[in-house]
């Protein structure tokens, strides 16, 4: 009999759509009542922990990549917009920035569009984006790596955690969230 040593199998990273998300625990206060309005703006946590496969594009100054997560209206408009720092040293085409950011107001319905800059001397290029659909993080969060489109290898990898009402124009069955604490203190004092 042939005797074969047995070599461990070659694992390959999957594409993002292949990979199933990792479904998050939501937090209580993220969690609504069955008599709450579930279209009251929302706050996130989005964290953007790194990215593999970028591209050199600054060739004299050196890369500086970073990346915006924007919230996309029906509209297409973006509504609110926050943004990692620049990553400086280290491999810049796979960069590690492991930041959380707190995006709101964010609605039920809307996207969120993931771009990957390179910050230069006079302005920014941008590498690539992603759309992470609502379906994907809402309402029991996201955590993944995302196909950045317009470089051919490159991953994104976020988590996305809905967080409960934002205290931006927050507001449940028409009550802002101060007037419903009140009430409901109000209603157990007496």
């Amino acid at each position: 009999p042939m005797h074969t040593e047995a070599q461990p199998p070659t694992m390959l990273p999957a594409p993002a759509e292949a990979q199933p998300p990792t479904m998050l625990p939501v937090p209580p206060e993220a969690q609504l009542s069955a008599g709450a309005n579930v279209t009251a703006p929302q706050k996130l946590a989005v964290s953007i922990l790194q990215a593999h496969g970028l591209q050199h594009m600054n060739h004299f100054t050196g890369d500086h990549p970073y990346v915006t997560c924007e919230v996309k209206g029906a509209d297409g408009h973006s509504h609110s917009k926050v943004a990692t720092k620049p990553v400086t040293e280290g491999d810049t085409t796979n960069p590690f920035w492991g930041e959380t950011l707190t995006v709101e107001p964010w609605n039920l319905g809307e996207n969120l569009e993931f771009s990957v800059y390179d910050k230069g001397l006079i302005g920014s290029k941008t590498e690539g984006k992603v759309v992470l659909p609502h379906e994907l993080f809402y309402p029991a969060g996201f955590s993944g790596m995302l196909i950045i489109s317009g470089l051919p290898h490159a991953l994104l990898h976020v988590i996305v955690r809905p967080m409960g009402p934002s205290s931006k124009e927050a507001t449940v069955d028409g009550a802002t969230l101060e007037e419903t604490s009140s009430k409901d203190r109000k209603s157990t004092r007496l």
